[in-house]
C-alpha cells in the first residue's frame, strides 16, 4: 500500500482487531471489496489531538475511519455518533463534508464506537501560515475558507433535520460552564488565570446569546481539505464539538491566530499572518452573511476562544497522563495552558467592536510615504504634464509620456514605492492596498509613477499567478521594472461583450499553433509606443463545453503580424492620452504555440507564446 502523506503505522495504544473490522465492513459498507484477496490495510493519521482517524485501504478502495479512543474518557466527550449525524446532514444539503457512509455503535468490532466516511484527495495545510504558497494564494485559501464558514453558518438547523442538534438557548454561558467542568476535571495544576478568565467570560456574556446556527466549534485552515490546485474548498473536517450556537464563536476562533502568544508557537506552526489580514477575512464573511461589520462584544468571543483552547490543551495532557492521548506530543501541551488562558485576559480591555479598518504597520508606513511623495512631487507636476499634451496637438508626440512622468517613475522606484499592488512583491495587504490606491487615484497619471496603473497591473497579475518562468522573464519582468507596458483586449465593437459568453473573437489550435480571428475595442493604453505586448481574450470552438468555458486568454507581442491598430476611441470627446489612449485593434494572426499555461481556470485560462 502507498502510505498515505500524514499517516503513520498505527500506535500500540490505539491498536485494534483488523481482521474483524474487515468481516464487518464486508457486510456492512455498501461497495466494500469483497474478494478475499489482499488484507484490509490500516494506517493512522498523525495528525489530530481528539478521536484517532485510520486511512483504510482495500483493493484500490480508500476510506477514512474515525472512533473513539480507548479507555477512561473525560464525560461528554469524543462523541462520533454525532460527527457522523452531523456530516450525514451537511451532505445532503451540499456543504463540503466527506461523505458518511457507515455508522457503528457495536464497540464489540473494534473495542469502541467508529464511523467510516469517503476519503477526500486533496491539500490539507498543517502550517496556519501556509509557506508552501504566495501571498496571493494564501489570500485565496483564506478567503475561501471564510466563506466556506458563513455558508455553514447559512443554515436553518430544521432544513437540515438537525432539530434538538443545540440545547436552546444560552450558547455562550453554556459553553463558559462546560470548559470550566472539562479544564476542572483535568486540572493537574492550579493556574489562576483559568480562574480569573472564566470569572470574567461568565459577568460579561453577550446581551444576544439566543442566536442558534450550526457551528463548527473547531473551525480553522487545518480543519479543511482543499481542492490540489485551487482555492476551493473540498471538505471540512472534524466536526466533534459542532453544535447549535452563536455563530461568532466560529469566527472567532478561525481567527485566533491572529493573536498567537508567541511562547507557545513551538505546538502550533505557523501562527502569524500578515495577508490576509483579520480584517478583510472579518469583512469578507459579514458581507457573506449579510451582516453588519459592526460585531459588538468580538472581544468577548476571542477571549472564549483562548478559554476553550486553554481547556482542551489541558485536557490533551490528561489523556497523556492516562495512556490514551492520539499525538505523540500529547506531553508537550501541559506548559502551554497558563499562556493561553493568560492571552485570553488581554482582551479584558479590547474595544467590544472590532475595527475592520485598521491599516498593518507596513501598509501606514507605506501610505505616509505616498502621500509624502504625491505632495512633493505627483502634484507640483500637473501644470507640466498638462501643457505637454495640450502642446501636441494631433503630432505623433501625442501618443509618447511626458519627459516628467518617466523621471517621476525613477524617484518613485528609487524610493521604494513601486508595485505596491502586488503581494508578493509589496508585502501588503489587499486592506493596506485599498487605502493606498485611493491616495494615488487623486490624481490620474499619479497610478503610473508607481507602476501601479491599469491595464498592466492586471496583466502582471494574471502573469504572475499562471505565467510560466520562460513568459515571465520575457513578458513579467519588463512589466515589473516598468520597461514596456501592455494592454488587454476583450470588448468587442459588434455585441455587448460585458457578458463575454457573446464573444466573438476566435482562438482555434491550428496543428503547433493558434489562430486568433476577431475585432476588440476600448483596448486601454493599446496607443502607448512602448506597449509590446497584449493578453487577448478571445473563445474556442468547443460545442461540447459549456458556454462559461469556451474562453482562453492569448499573450500577443504587438508585432505579430495580422495584429492591426484601427484607430483611437475617445470618450466624451477625450482621447485620455496620459493612458497611451483607448484603440480599436484587428486581428487575423496566427501564434506559433510554444507551451500552455493554464489548461482550465474559471474561465478556462489558456496563454500561449
Amino acid at each position: 500500500m502507498a502510505a498515505e502523506r500524514g499517516t503513520t503505522e498505527v500506535g500500540p495504544r490505539h491498536r485494534f482487531d483488523q481482521e474483524r473490522l474487515e468481516r464487518y465492513l464486508r457486510v456492512h459498507l455498501p461497495g466494500f471489496p469483497r474478494q478475499p484477496a489482499g488484507a484490509l490495510a490500516v494506517r493512522q493519521y498523525s495528525s489530530g489531538q481528539s478521536n484517532p482517524t485510520f486511512y483504510l485501504q482495500k483493493a484500490g478502495q480508500v476510506y477514512v475511519l474515525r472512533k473513539k479512543p480507548h479507555g477512561p474518557l473525560l464525560p461528554r466527550a469524543h462523541n462520533v455518533d454525532r460527527e457522523y449525524r452531523v456530516q450525514k446532514a451537511l451532505f445532503s444539503a451540499g456543504f463540503p463534508v466527506p461523505e458518511p457512509l457507515l455508522y457503528c455503535s457495536d464497540v464489540s468490532i473494534i473495542g469502541t464506537e467508529f464511523y467510516v466516511m469517503q476519503h477526500v484527495q486533496g491539500r490539507i495545510f498543517r502550517d496556519l501560515s501556509l509557506p508552501e504558497v504566495g501571498p496571493a494564494e494564501r489570500s485565496a485559501l483564506y478567503i475561501a475558507m471564510i466563506e466556506t464558514l458563513a455558508l455553514l453558518h447559512s443554515f436553518d438547523l430544521q432544513s437540515l433535520g438537525l432539530q434538538g442538534y443545540g440545547k436552546g438557548p444560552g450558547y455562550c454561558k453554556r459553553q463558559v460552564s462546560t470548559w470550566k467542568r472539562q479544564y476542572d476535571a483535568a486540572a493537574h495544576a492550579d493556574i489562576p488565570a483559568m480562574t480569573k478568565l472564566a470569572e470574567w467570560l461568565a459577568n460579561n456574556l453577550p446581551s444576544d446569546d439566543n442566536e442558534e446556527r450550526l457551528i463548527h466549534g473547531d473551525f480553522r485552515i487545518d480543519n479543511i481539505i482543499f481542492h490540489p490546485t485551487k482555492a476551493r474548498v473540498l471538505a471540512v473536517l472534524d466536526w466533534e464539538l459542532s453544535t447549535a450556537g452563536h455563530p461568532l464563536a466560529d469566527l472567532a476562533y478561525a481567527c485566533l491566530f491572529y493573536f498567537w502568544p508567541t511562547s507557545t508557537k513551538d505546538l502550533v506552526q505557523g501562527t502569524v499572518l500578515e495577508t490576509p489580514s483579520l480584517e478583510e477575512l472579518v469583512s469578507i464573511y459579514c458581507h457573506c452573511r449579510g451582516i453588519s461589520t459592526t460585531l459588538s462584544n468580538f472581544n468577548f468571543f476571542l477571549a472564549l476562544s483562548y478559554f476553550k483552547m486553554a481547556a482542551i490543551s489541558q485536557g490533551i495532557y490528561a489523556r497523556y497522563l492516562i495512556g490514551n492521548a492520539s499525538a505523540e506530543n500529547s506531553h508537550e501541551f501541559a506548559k502551554i495552558v497558563k499562556p493561553l488562558a493568560e492571552r485570553g485576559l488581554d482582551f479584558y480591555n479590547v474595544s467590544t467592536y472590532l475595527n475592520l479598518f485598521h491599516q498593518s504597520r507596513k501598509g501606514q508606513e507605506i501610505l505616509l510615504k505616498v502621500k509624502q511623495f504625491m505632495k512633493q512631487h505627483i502634484y507640483p507636476a500637473e501644470k507640466e504634464i498638462i501643457k505637454y499634451y495640450a502642446g501636441c496637438g494631433n503630432t505623433e508626440e501625442k501618443w509618447k509620456k511626458p519627459p516628467l512622468l518617466e523621471r517621476l517613475k525613477e524617484m518613485a522606484k528609487a524610493e521604494g514605492l513601486w508595485n505596491l499592488f502586488l503581494p508578493d512583491v509589496s508585502g501588503l495587504s489587499q486592506l493596506d492596498y485599498a487605502l493606498i490606491a485611493e491616495e494615488m487615484g487623486k490624481c490620474c497619471f499619479a497610478p503610473e509613477v508607481f507602476n501601479c496603473h491599469a491595464p498592466d497591473t492586471g496583466n502582471m497579475e494574471v502573469l504572475h499567478m499562471y505565467g510560466t518562468e520562460e513568459q515571465k522573464k520575457e513578458w513579467l519582468e519588463p512589466l515589473l521594472e516598468g520597461k514596456i507596458s501592455s494592454c488587454f483586449c476583450m470588448t468587442e465593437p459588434d455585441v455587448a461583450s460585458s457578458d463575454a459568453t457573446n464573444m466573438q473573437c476566435s482562438v482555434e489550435r491550428d496543428g503547433n499553433s493558434y489562430v486568433i480571428n476577431g475585432k476588440k475595442w476600448w483596448s486601454s493604453g493599446a496607443g502607448n509606443p512602448n506597449c509590446k505586448v497584449a493578453i487577448v481574450m478571445g473563445k474556442t470552438k468547443n460545442s461540447s463545453a459549456s458556454r462559461y468555458k469556451q474562453h482562453s486568454m492569448i499573450i500577443v507581442p504587438m508585432d505579430t503580424p495580422g495584429l492591426k491598430l484601427i484607430r483611437p476611441l475617445s470618450v466624451f470627446g477625450y482621447l485620455g492620452r496620459s493612458h497611451g489612449c483607448i484603440f480599436q485593434l484587428r486581428l487575423t494572426l496566427k501564434l506559433k504555440q510554444v507551451n500552455q499555461i493554464l489548461s482550465e481556470t474559471t474561465l478556462g485560462v489558456c496563454l500561449v507564446l
